[in-house]
């Protein structure tokens, strides 16, 4: 009889332990920010680790803009390998306790960003037409619009 309540309670716990997971996976650790954005909270080192991506993702547009004017393909994919999904897993050790904390949506958009990255550097390699490219790099600088729009990146009030 007693073994039968013990595993119940195990059993219970484990479920309330997966919906926890589960929840924090899909929302994280968010909340509506008085701009009505969502804010994300994160520690001051895992935003500096969020910021210090992000502003790699921009001086990696600026270098594909300016390898393409100076018809430096090359160059200009090299800048977008830099910040595709082969940084994302140079980051991996790093952001595996941010993936938790960060909504569904947000990593998403990252995601789909990075992979974005490594798509226009193989149709740069091979040499689209400049108004195809411009054209995806729209549509990537959309999703940075997008994130910047919807979130914002506070720190945790408890490691204020």
């Amino acid at each position: 009889m007693n073994s039968k309540l013990i595993g119940k309670f195990a059993i219970g716990l484990w479920i309330v332990t997966v919906i926890t997971l589960g929840y924090f996976f899909y929302f994280g650790s968010t909340s509506r920010s008085l701009d009505n954005r969502t804010a994300i909270h994160l520690t001051p080192a895992e935003r500096q680790l969020v910021l210090t991506e992000m502003r790699a993702l921009l001086t990696a547009v600026n270098g594909m803009l300016s390898g393409l004017a100076d018809k430096d393909y090359e160059g200009a994919a090299k800048a977008a390998d830099a910040v595709g999904m082969g940084l994302v897993a140079s980051l991996e050790h790093q952001e595996k306790t941010i993936l938790l904390k960060l909504p569904v949506e947000f990593k998403k958009l990252g995601f789909g960003t990075h992979e974005k990255f490594d798509s226009i550097a193989a149709k740069i390699r091979n040499k689209q037409e400049i108004h195809t490219l411009l054209k995806e790099m729209d549509e990537l600088t959309r999703n940075c619009v997008a994130c910047h729009a919807s979130y914002k990146i506070d720190v945790d009030s408890d490691q204020k």
